[in-house]
């Protein structure tokens, strides 16, 4: 297996600049798996983008994150999610950089943001019901990319999906998740239709 060893330099968030970046801020201070995603996808473009123009082969596995800095910062959230959002820009942005696509990752990013405001949801303060439901709407996002006609999605068309918590009956917390899971299945629809069988060699992780 190709392992795929990326350098990124640690910030702290004060430095971050990321949760900086103008239009996508609010989706990624929202949601952790989308702030790893941002760092993912600059890596593998980067990484992508140097491959072909040194001649190399498209890898044939999809990377892991042994051994990969991330960039990671305990005030970012949770380490398993953001490892999760690393590891999906990573390979995304790989092929982008790769077959020298445009750098999508902040377009897609600025359009899961739109509309969403900087504060946290009352009933969710520390975003943790909005990052679920991001995570989820990634991965099932991707799956319908996969055999979608067309990569262009509204995040205000989809709808909740799956919501499956104690506090099913709360409005407030629901629609916090609700909010998460539109947002992130438009990113990962986009991911899924540029990485679906076919269009490229590069397999999933296993």
């Amino acid at each position: 297996m190709a392992i795929f060893a990326a350098c990124a330099f640690a910030q702290s968030p004060a430095q971050e600049i990321h949760l900086q970046e103008a239009g996508s801020a609010a989706v990624l201070v929202h949601s952790t798996f989308a702030h790893g995603y941002r760092h993912g996808y600059e890596e593998g473009y980067h990484q992508g983008n140097t491959d072909i123009n040194m001649g190399r082969a498209l890898r044939e596995k999809s990377f892991t994150l042994h051994d990969v800095k991330t960039g990671y910062s305990s005030q970012f959230g949770s380490r398993a999610v953001f490892d999760k959002g690393f590891q999906a820009g990573l390979k995304a942005g790989y092929i982008d950089g790769y077959q020298g696509s445009s750098f999508r990752a902040v377009d897609t990013l600025r359009a899961a943001a739109d509309d969403l405001e900087a504060s946290p949801f009352p009933a969710d303060p520390n975003h943790t019901y909005f990052d679920q439901g991001f995570l989820t709407g990634y991965n099932d996002g991707y799956e319908r990319g996969g055999t979608d006609n067309s990569s262009q999605m509204d995040f205000r068309y989809v709808g909740c999906g799956r919501w499956h918590s104690n506090n099913e009956s709360d409005p407030p917390t629901t629609a916090s998740y609700c909010e998460g899971y539109r947002r992130g299945f438009v990113l990962g629809h986009a991911d899924g239709f540029v990485l679906r069988p076919g269009t490229t060699r590069l397999e999933a992780s296993r």
